[in-house]
Parts: structure tokens; sequence; C-alpha cells
């Protein structure tokens, strides 16, 4: 729910706030994924509002230098276990812990960590470079990160082919309901509130989206050209 963690920050003046430099001086844009899990990962990104995105194995204990251009909202995932289009889904349809990245061309980036949707693996982005914006907001360029992951309900536990835990739903993609989602009548930060499973989320990992409007505490913003998104 990128989008959304964008507006709350508009709304608290972050945005107009910060100084004028040039973040991408030094380089494009990149995210440098590093793989501290016991198995090799299937790593992917994709823009927004795609489905499918583009993966690359990343091995135990080895990193991965992603580089997108200027103005690119995306999401990045990774995956021990899956198989066929699994792997290539964007969290949408198969749940994965989610790097949310928008790379603004005035230099300001935002950033946050999301279990909206589900999560499989722990989860840390932090800015290579961190600039001092000085206005004294603790998410200017702050390491976000997830390293326990929350307890499953048994429900929501999903398997791959082979029967193995592969990740676990949101109460969103479980049920799927506009009370859960966020969508429809509950299209209201006024409406859709907090529930019973966002809040355990939110108590294990309180620097995650846990639902659609969790804004104030999740997202984050700095005006580095780089940053690490560490798995496990």
């Amino acid at each position: 729910m990128l989008f959304t963690s964008i507006i709350a920050l508009l709304s608290a003046g972050l945005v107009a706030a910060a100084p004028t430099n040039s973040t991408y001086a030094a380089g494009p844009p990149t995210v440098i994924v590093k793989n501290q899990c016991k198995s090799t990962l299937k790593v992917g990104h994709s823009i927004d509002v795609e489905y499918f995105g583009d993966v690359v194995d990343v091995p135990a204990g080895t990193s991965h230098t992603l580089t997108m251009p200027i103005n690119w909202t995306g999401r990045v995932w990774g995956r021990e276990s899956c198989s066929g289009q699994d792997c290539f889904k964007s969290g949408m349809g198969s749940p994965a812990s989610l790097a949310e990245f928008f790379f603004k061309e005035n230099g300001d980036v935002f950033y946050d960590i999301s279990f909206v949707d589900g999560f499989n693996v722990p989860m840390v982005i932090e800015p290579v470079s961190k600039v001092d914006l000085q206005y004294g907001d603790e998410r200017l360029c702050a390491t976000t990160s997830c390293s326990v992951l929350p307890d499953c309900p048994t429900q929501f536990i999903t398997h791959d082919d082979e029967g193995n835990v592969s990740g676990c739903k949101s109460a969103c993609t479980f049920y799927n309901t506009d009370e859960y989602c966020c969508t429809g009548d509950y299209l209201d930060p006024n409406v859709c509130k907090t529930y019973s499973y966002a809040s355990d989320v939110k108590a294990a990992c309180p620097d995650v989206y846990s639902y659609a409007f969790d804004d104030y505490s999740s997202a984050f913003m700095c005006r580095s050209n780089a940053y690490t998104v560490t798995f496990c």
C-alpha cells in the first residue's frame, strides 16, 4: 500500500519541508538485496501495479544489485520456497514480505515494509547513505525492520507444492472483504481501522504496514540513491 504511505507523508508536510539536493548525482536508484537466509532466494521486483515481476536467483550469503529508473514506484520480495508462477507474483497472489519504494524525480525517496498482503521472511530496509534532513522526524532516513516474524494463524498458512510452509496470508488476502482490505465502503482511513489480526502483526513488528491505512509509524523517507534490503 505504498501510495497510502506517500499521502500520509505529504499530509505531514515532510515532502514540502525537505531541502533540495542531488540525490541521484552519484548514480541511478539502486536496491541492494542481501540474502542472509539459509537457502537460495528467488528475488523479484515489479512496478506497483503489476501482478507479476522479474525474478533473479540470489544464493544464500550473497547479494544482488537492482538498478531502478528515477520515478520508479514498486516492490521487492524474496521467496525461499516457490515454484512456477508463484515465484513471479508480487505479493498480491502469493504472500511475501514486501519492500516498497518510490524514487521521486526531485530526490525524495519513500520506503516501507508491507505485510498488508501477507509475509514470508524477515526483512530490513536501510538507506546506504543516511542524509540528515534535520526536521526531527524519526522516520527520516531511518532503518525499518521486522527481524522476527509474527505468529501466523493456522488458517492463514500457505504451503508450496511439496507441503513446506511458504508464507502467511493477511486477513485481507484470506477473507477478501472490504472490511479487512479497506476497499469499497471502507476505502476511508476514518472508517477502516485496525483489527485483531493486524494488531497482532503490529505488536510483533511495529515498523511494518499491517493494514492499508497503517501509515503513521510505517512510512519512511530519505534522500539516498541506494538502499539495502536484507532478507532473514
